[in-house]
């Protein structure tokens, strides 16, 4: 079956007109029973009837128990209802490392710290991912030092499906430098697939330039992961017209926008038939 794209409703909430005798009036005369195979299920403890006898059903609950799966896009405020359980790539477990903490502060322009850009746009990333039922730790979730190697070593140890590490760029020597740039540990791995899909859904996020994807072997957090694992750079601190925009939380939501949507494609891709999540 295709995907059935149903808009949102009341706060996730779905219109079904269902026979009254198929529904019981509790005591307080609005709270409805809804049976699946002869259950009631608490998901649908709010249930209820409108004075013009219609049942309202939470949708995600309804879509789960008939064995479908929801998604919700923020950004156009639409809900797809999709044929089937959640797959792969919905019960995969993503590990989001905002770069620097503490005393690690990284590039510093403008009065703007890296370590602080990374944790917002990081930890908007991962309430998008987490809204799309995805499984997400952080290396951090505040202004703490964090070893480099202990980052993948917590990835490790959440078991988990991919690795991406978020940062912001600076250059001495291109002081006009723009765009997103993206770093795998090598051309032949499944974290280089990542990071030219994050760098692509990034640009598209944000409209930024392409300052393309490179192999980096020497970096820590892509050497030692037992996982797929990628690096953003989210745009250049160095550059005044590009820090004005990294500073600006509309900005930093359209990049976090770019991660969350290059983690979904990437899971989707490769939870496709015929392919195994590494």
């Amino acid at each position: 079956m295709k995907k059935a794209t149903l808009l949102l409703a009341l706060c996730l909430i779905v219109l079904l007109t269902l026979p009254v005798a198929g529904a019981a009036i509790d005591a307080v005369g609005r709270g409805v029973t809804v049976l699946v195979d002869g259950a009631a299920p608490e998901s649908f403890s709010n249930a209820y009837i409108t004075d013009e006898g219609v049942t309202m059903v939470p949708l995600r609950a309804l879509a789960e128990a008939l064995g479908f799966s929801v998604r919700w896009d923020q950004e156009t405020r639409t809900v797809s209802v999709i044929s089937g359980p959640a797959d792969a790539a919905r019960s995969a477990v993503v590990v989001l490392d905002p770069g620097h903490g503490g005393l690690s502060t990284g590039a510093g322009y403008g009065g703007a710290a890296e370590k602080d850009l990374n944790l917002s746009i990081a930890s908007q990333a991962a309430a998008l991912l987490e809204e799309a039922g995805l499984t997400v730790y952080m290396t951090r979730s505040g202004d703490e030092d964090v070893d480099l190697y202990e980052r993948t070593v917590m990835a490790a140890e959440w078991e988990a499906d991919l690795f991406v590490s978020v940062h912001c760029n600076a250059s001495v020597i291109y002081p006009d430098a723009e765009g997103i740039y993206t770093a795998a540990f090598s051309e032949d791995t499944p974290g280089w697939t990542l990071a030219e899909t994050l760098r692509e859904t990034m640009m598209a996020a944000t409209g930024a330039g392409d300052m393309g994807t490179e192999a980096r072997p020497n970096l820590a957090v892509l050497r030692t992961a037992a996982m797929p694992a990628a690096l953003v750079e989210c745009g250049y601190m160095s550059t005044p017209a590009e820090l004005e925009k990294l500073v600006q939380p509309d900005y930093q939501a359209k990049l976090a926008r770019g991660i969350a949507d290059g983690v979904l494609a990437y899971l989707e891709q490769e939870s496709a038939p015929g392919r195994i999540l590494e």
